[in-house]
């Protein structure tokens, strides 16, 4: 990720936490996080952005975000890539690929059959009838506040999606998935609203 797209670091800062916050090693109130117990074994892969939170003290999330979104170096957001890369490597998920200006950089893609069939996982479930999981529902409203659903999806099916989300945002139930949209309003409002104010200065 481009360390100049504040709005997708912010959500992959975000995706990270909520992942850590469902493993019960992190909490988040009032807009704050804290550690609450070791990272898992087998989360390795979020160890730079868990070693932020554990300062001894609650944090705010903006403060967090901004480690990553308006840093005088990108050194941080390296890190946290490095260290995800590793992860999508083991499990064998992404491809060597070419990147930069000139495409001369030794780079890493998703696999394109891992892509479809996230995709298509997608569409199964909010834009058919499929039985609706947290994962996905936490994916694509990420995907929509980093602006991503256009890559993917029609403008008919980007409308669709979103109406699903502000569907379940405004349903009665008090569901993990509503509570996961919730929190992630939040915390991106929270998150970006501070990179954008410093970008326009």
């Amino acid at each position: 990720i481009a360390g100049y797209n504040q709005k997708a670091v912010a959500c992959l800062v975000v995706s990270g936490l909520l992942e850590m916050q469902l493993a019960k090693c992190i909490a988040l109130n009032d807009k704050k996080v804290s550690v609450c117990s070791e990272l898992p074994e087998n989360m390795t892969y979020l160890k730079p952005l868990y070693n932020i939170i554990n300062q001894g003290k609650p944090m705010k999330v903006e403060k967090v975000v901004e480690t990553y979104t308006i840093a005088f170096t990108n050194k941080k957001l390296y890190e946290l890539e490095d260290a995800l890369m590793e992860s999508l490597k083991e499990a064998d998920v992404v491809e060597p690929a070419k990147a930069g200006l000139l495409g001369n950089k030794d780079s890493y893609a998703p696999k394109k059959d891992i892509v479809t069939g996230i995709i298509e996982k997608i569409r199964a479930e909010l834009l058919e009838d499929g039985e609706i999981s947290e994962d996905v529902i936490a994916l694509t409203a990420l995907m929509d506040k980093a602006g991503n659903l256009k890559d993917y999806f029609s403008k008919y099916e980007q409308k669709e999606l979103k109406d699903k989300i502000e569907a379940i945002k405004k349903s009665e139930a008090g569901t993990l998935a509503k509570e996961m949209i919730e929190h992630i309003d939040a915390l991106t409002v929270a998150a970006i609203i501070v990179p954008a104010i410093f970008s326009a200065i």
